[in-house]
């Protein structure tokens, strides 16, 4: 199948805004607050962790249910995902020798050097994660979900939409009463999955039927709707700073801590059809950087997150150590991002030897 730049593209930006998310919450840890890298995380209502799982259900139902045994092909590759995993986890638990007390509780590695036996047995079984690891445990989920997904979907297409969206209604449901009796409350990764379950199959669905080439084909012959995308990020980004500035206040049930609720759900779906309409209007000019960096990095989106996890452990442990700092921060974000980059390039090169041709190049169509 031939390539759409444009998609490699939005998967490579969600995985840079991931890595710069990350690298934030290290320095917020620390206790500082304002000047940070700003993102559609800081400046609306949604992460890119959703975009993340967009993409990747949309890529199966794009790739995976076109091969000959889709559920085979899907589990190996939820496979593949557990093995990198665990090599994330033996990679990012020596970097905790380093680590004070409060280190740990936020990296969440303080159970592994408690109750070293019970924690990695509930990491390997997808049970808890360190911080960073649990959305890499979450896309192991739903792949090894997917299956039953296929199997609906070769026998009613139609009904697996519908389907992914009661289902999250339901998990909202479930939240907000919970919520309501008891702020704290913690429903386990049950009902969590069941919401983002949603934005997994629903992509999934839409990928069976190359649904990008109809929104690229619309947003190509509706230039102006930029104009509207463009108008509702900016409002997004103005009423967030506003209750973050405490002047405006937000209805608690849209401020679930469980779960993905509507106005997250809308706001991730905004910047990915905003994405679309940019890299629409710049169509002509894709094959030049830095669209072909990331661009690379989305055709190699699981080498590059699973290179920036480890990059957030490393830096953020030496920017703690170093006595954090603004400057600083600001060096390690773009050197994280320069390696990122660098490791797209590498992984380029090694597939093109492996192919005996050139490292790919965007053309733009």
């Amino acid at each position: 199948m031939e390539r759409e730049p444009r998609i490699d593209i939005v998967r490579g930006i969600a995985i840079v805004t991931i890595f710069l998310n990350h690298l934030t919450q290290v320095v917020e840890f620390a206790g500082y607050r304002g000047w940070m890298i700003p993102t559609p995380t800081r400046l609306g209502f949604s992460t890119a962790a959703e975009l993340f799982v967009i993409m990747s259900g949309y890529m199966v139902g794009l790739v995976y249910l076109r091969r000959p045994h889709p559920a085979r092909a899907i589990v190996r590759r939820a496979g593949t995902l557990w093995l990198y995993d665990i090599a994330l986890l033996a990679i990012v638990l020596p970097i905790g020798l380093v680590m004070t007390a409060g280190e740990l509780a936020f990296w969440r590695l303080d159970a592994f050097w408690t109750a070293p036996a019970a924690a990695t047995a509930r990491f390997a079984m997808l049970q808890s994660a360190p911080r960073l690891l649990d959305i890499l445990q979450l896309y192991i989920s739903l792949m090894l979900l997917a299956p039953l997904a296929m199997a609906l979907h070769a026998r009613a297409p139609r009904a697996v939409i519908p389907l992914s969206v009661a289902l999250w209604i339901a998990s909202q449901a479930i939240t907000w009463r919970a919520i309501a009796a008891n702020p704290a409350a913690n429903l386990g990764t049950g009902v969590s999955l069941a919401a983002w379950q949603m934005l997994f199959f629903v992509p999934m669905a839409l990928g069976a039927r190359s649904a990008h080439r109809a929104l690229f084909g619309w947003l190509d012959g509706h230039r102006t709707a930029l104009i509207a995308l463009v108008t509702l990020a900016i409002a997004g980004a103005a009423v967030r700073q506003l209750q973050e500035a405490q002047w405006l206040a937000r209805p608690w049930w849209l401020e679930a801590p469980l779960g993905l609720h509507p106005l997250r759900v809308a706001h991730a779906v905004l910047m990915l059809v905003l994405y679309a309409a940019v890299l629409t209007w710049l169509r002509p000019w894709l094959a030049r950087q830095p669209w072909r960096a990331l661009a690379a990095i989305g055709r190699h989106s699981l080498d590059c997150f699973t290179g920036g996890v480890v990059l957030t452990y490393a830096l953020g442990t030496l920017w703690l150590g170093a006595g954090g700092g603004y400057p600083a921060y600001y060096v390690l974000a773009l050197a994280g991002v320069a390696a990122t980059v660098a490791l797209a390039y590498a992984r380029d090169a090694r597939a093109a030897r492996l192919r005996g041709t050139q490292a790919p190049s965007i053309t733009a169509r």
